[in-house]
């Protein structure tokens, strides 16, 4: 796959996994935390297939409406979800959470991009992307962290 560009961060979060996966599933409480990503509710189970819509106003572009499709779910481990154009870029967007022996989460959140554009437009930003993923992911622990009490 040589026309892939793909980013990565992972962090600790003091909580356990069932609660972050509660947060993460909370698509209509994403205004609330996620720094440049509203998405709507979702009603009725999460399931491959799912359509997620919503805007991100992150980018030149300032708010964009996005759609996502769940592609994975393995409650309460594992989420992905696809968006983009496969024909210019795509990208599978994945979310991991593992329980730590001391009750803590590992919060792993991955994304690779593919498509002819996603070396020219995806690899420039790499440094950037990289930094907004960290970004995303420090807003998620500190929204997770404070749902325990």
């Amino acid at each position: 796959m040589s026309d892939s560009i793909s980013v990565s961060v992972q962090t600790r979060i003091n909580a356990p996994l069932g609660t972050a996966w509660q947060v993460l599933t909370d698509f209509g409480s994403y205004r609330t935390w996620h720094p440049i990503l509203t998405l709507e509710s979702h009603a009725g189970p999460l399931a491959v297939g799912t359509l997620l819509r919503g805007q991100s106003s992150g980018g030149p572009a300032g708010e964009q409406p996005v759609a996502f499709t769940v592609t994975r779910v393995q409650e309460p481990n594992h989420l992905a979800w696809t968006g983009g154009d496969p024909e210019v870029v795509a990208g599978r967007h994945s979310f991991q959470l593992e329980q730590l022996a001391d009750g803590a989460t590992e919060f792993i959140e991955s994304e690779v991009f593919t498509g002819p554009a996603a070396p020219e437009v995806i690899g420039g930003q790499l440094p950037a992307l990289h930094a907004a993923y960290e970004t995303f992911a420090a807003a998620f622990k500190k929204r997770v962290e404070e749902g325990v009490s």
